[in-house]
């Protein structure tokens, strides 16, 4: 499995980078590649654009690779992790600003997909959805169409049939951060 960790973003609803903000006295992308690390992804890729986001990647001994075309959005760092992945796996998803996503979760999902071949796997917490997704190889020209800052949504629309929801127990899952409102919430956690 190929973990792709996004974290090319401009955080511009916080109005500094969100993913060097700390929750328990530890920057939410080193939570996040931490967690990756705990699973079982074989291969991890962390694509950024901010030299200081790469170098903690470095330092966490993950695969880098620098998003130069960050502005196009989310769809230009989904091509690049796909380009420096391993097209013999399937595609996991993650975003770099979910500070309490865990590798337990992170194994039932790719337990799921073992299970649901060419599917998409989508991670459910009471009702709601998000990432990580997995998305089966057999989609990756779809994803590699995808332009502008829409992510997966339109190849997960487009095979609504091949999509299995994983209901996951870890309540704050699925919580991210994108505004100082979501940080206090969640840096009181």
């Amino acid at each position: 499995m190929n973990g792709i960790i996004l974290a090319s973003g401009f955080s511009t609803r916080m109005g500094k980078n969100k993913l060097l903000m700390k929750i328990n006295n530890e920057e939410i992308i080193s939570r996040v590649i931490k967690e990756v690390k705990k699973s079982n992804i074989s291969n991890i890729i962390l694509v950024a654009r901010e030299k200081t986001i790469l170098d903690i990647g470095k330092l966490e001994n993950v695969k880098v690779v620098e998003n130069k075309e960050a502005y196009l959005g989310q769809s230009s760092s989904i091509k690049i992790g796909i380009n420096n992945s391993n097209i013999d796996e399937d595609f996991m998803f993650f975003c770099g600003d979910q500070p309490f996503i865990d590798f337990k979760s992170i194994n039932k999902l790719i337990e799921a997909s073992k299970k649901a071949r060419e599917s998409i796997i989508i991670p459910k917490v009471n009702e709601k959805t998000g990432s990580p997704v997995i998305f089966s190889k057999i989609y990756k020209k779809d994803l590699g169409l995808l332009t502008g800052d829409i992510g997966g949504r339109e190849v997960i629309r487009k095979n609504k049939e091949k999509v299995v929801y994983v209901e996951i127990m870890n309540p704050l899952f699925l919580e991210d951060v994108d505004t100082n409102e979501d940080y206090i919430k969640l840096s009181k956690i």
